[in-house]
Parts: C-alpha cells; structure tokens; sequence
C-alpha cells in the first residue's frame, strides 16, 4: 500500500510516496524544481569526467605540460604526461640533482628539442618523486608543485587537498 505526504519547501509543494514501512521511494516536485534539476544533470553530463587520473596543468612562457598526482594525497609522485612541453633554459639556483635528471633526460631521449616551439617534448609519460620536482623540469627553477599545477576547475594540487598533512589526534591518557 503507497501513501503520500507533504514536505512544504520554499511555499512549493513536494510530495513522497511511500511504502508500507513508512520509506521514502519517490518524490513528487513541481516542474519548475523538475526544470531546474533536468538542467543541473544537462550541464553536469556536458563536462569532462573526473577519474582517478584527473589532469592538472602548469603553463610558463607560452609553454604547457600535463600531468596528474598517483600515489597517496599526503606525500603524491608526479606523472608528466607525453607530449607536454618544457622551458629550454635553466636558472643557475636550480639544484644539481634537477639539471642531471634533465640531462639524463636528453641523451635517454624521453625529453627532445621541438624547435618549432622552441622547447623540450617529453617523448613518454614521465613519473617523477613530486610534483615540486616536475613542476621544477618543466619550468627550469624552482616551483612549489602543490601551487604550480592546476585542474580543469583551477583549483590546485593543494586546494585539491594533496600534500596537505594529516593533524595529529591528541594523546588519550
């Protein structure tokens, strides 16, 4: 046996039905909340999926890379991904370790000259300890990687919620 009952929202009218346990299985609403919830699941089936893999980019000069977070949000690697582009030129303050990997880099030819756009490529998906460290290879200096790369909605890595470290519960004595 289905009854019905009302739930007054906003002075329009919407009605449950319900089964004889008393649960809620459907709603009744008035089109103008029909429209608007029809309209809602239009613009949301019009936008990119987010997976796991949601893509984050970092542009400098004229030059864009891609890439995406994999591991845990507290402390994540980083994934360029084949075909973004990076800077030519490195500052001097860039660390050592950074140059060498760029230059590894060359001779195992995952990244190569693009004279086209005046640029390195990289000629695979690349993963990397971090994205500060990705974001460093791209540009050639320094970068906070949790600022430098940005989702589609431009939104951060750490307004993404990544690199952000755990509180600590207090003691239970």
């Amino acid at each position: 046996m289905l009854s019905a009952m009302k739930k007054d929202i906003s002075s329009q009218q919407v009605l449950f039905i319900t089964d004889s346990r008393g649960e809620k299985t459907h709603a009744i609403v008035p089109i103008d909340i029909y429209q608007d919830l029809m309209a809602l699941k239009d613009m949301i089936g019009h936008t990119a999926p987010i997976t796991d893999k949601e893509i984050y980019t970092f542009g400098i000069k004229e030059l864009t890379a891609r890439g995406y977070p994999s591991g845990s949000r507290v402390k994540p690697s980083f994934v360029i991904i084949k075909d973004s582009q990076a800077v030519l030129q490195t500052v001097e303050s860039l660390p050592e370790h950074i140059r060498e990997y760029r230059e590894n880099l060359l001779g195992e030819e995952k990244l190569k000259l693009d004279p086209e756009h005046n640029c390195f490529v990289f000629t695979e998906d690349l993963t990397l300890p971090s994205a500060s460290f990705a974001a460093a290879l791209v540009s050639g200096n320094v970068r906070n990687g949790l600022d430098a790369w940005i989702n589609r909605e431009g939104f951060s890595l750490k307004e993404s919620g990544y690199g952000v470290k755990r509180k600590k519960r207090p003691a239970r004595g």
